[in-house]
């Protein structure tokens, strides 16, 4: 009798705290009907396919949110914990995210072009094929994130911290990546054309056939980087560290490449 009591006492505790934990019915309808619910409780809710272009969602808990192919252009996000939400295909040009915390979350595909991630948490997040053209992620958290075949042209990534992020065949042509920590960053084949990454760190990074052409790396630091058949032509490695002979053999540049003092690099082949 005692045993079964303690069982209905259980029971009848975890029925009383359940709705504690799932979404907001009233906050799902309240978005749906305004177009904005700040501070709202959408966790685990569906708004895949909805149409909610500048829409205002900032702080709310979004977590687990499935949001495939959604439309939230230039919608305010800002400081919402958005934390394994499924963006997968959505249209988050111009949105608002900074500082919210997105870690986790699947951006496979995604327009984000001109979005304002700055000082978001995005770790682990998978962004791979997605369109970050002119994003903001200045000062994010972006370690282990999958982001192969992204377009990053004109993004401001200054002070990120990407360590271990897989930029695999990116494009980050004119990327402003002042001070970005990319160690034990992948890099294979990605396009750094005319990048701005003075003092940049990318110790330990595999940058194999990537190309520097034009891009600014004074004061970069290569400290057992792979650079084999990287391409430097007319970048500005002056005063960059952790390169020697036998790292630069592997490489090439032209005659308008500036390296450390004492160290050469071979012509590319035109």
């Amino acid at each position: 009798m005692r045993k079964f009591a303690a069982l209905a006492a259980c029971a009848a505790a975890l029925s009383f705290t359940a709705p504690a934990s799932a979404m907001d019915g009233k906050d799902l309808a309240t978005f749906k009907a305004k177009n904005a619910c700040s501070k709202c409780d959408l966790k685990r809710a569906s708004i895949s396919l909805g149409q909610h272009e500048n829409a205002n969602l900032s702080r709310a808990t979004l977590r687990d949110l499935d949001a495939k192919e959604i439309n939230l252009r230039n919608a305010d996000l800002s400081r919402s914990d958005m934390r394994r939400a499924d963006f997968e295909k959505a249209d988050l040009s111009g949105a608002n995210m900074s500082r919210a915390n997105a870690a986790g979350a699947d951006f496979e595909k995604a327009m984000l072009a001109k979005a304002n991630f700055s000082q978001a948490d995005l770790a682990e997040a998978d962004m791979e094929k997605a369109d970050m053209t002119g994003i903001n992620l200045s000062g994010a958290i972006m370690t282990n994130v999958l982001a192969k075949r992204v377009k990053l042209i004109g993004a401001n990534m200054m002070k990120a911290d990407m360590e271990r992020i897989r930029l695999e065949r990116a494009d980050l042509t004119s990327a402003g990546m002042q001070r970005v920590n990319l160690k034990y960053a992948d890099l294979e084949r990605a396009i750094l054309r005319n990048a701005d990454m003075k003092d940049a760190n990318m110790e330990g990074a595999r940058l194999t056939r990537a190309d520097f052409t034009g891009a600014a790396l004074q004061d970069a630091r290569f400290d057992d980087a792979l650079i084999r058949l990287a391409n430097f032509s007319s970048a500005d490695l002056t005063d960059a560290s952790g390169l020697d002979q036998e790292m630069l053999n592997l490489a090439c540049g032209d005659a308008k490449t500036k390296l450390p003092s004492g160290l050469k690099i071979p012509m590319c082949a035109k």
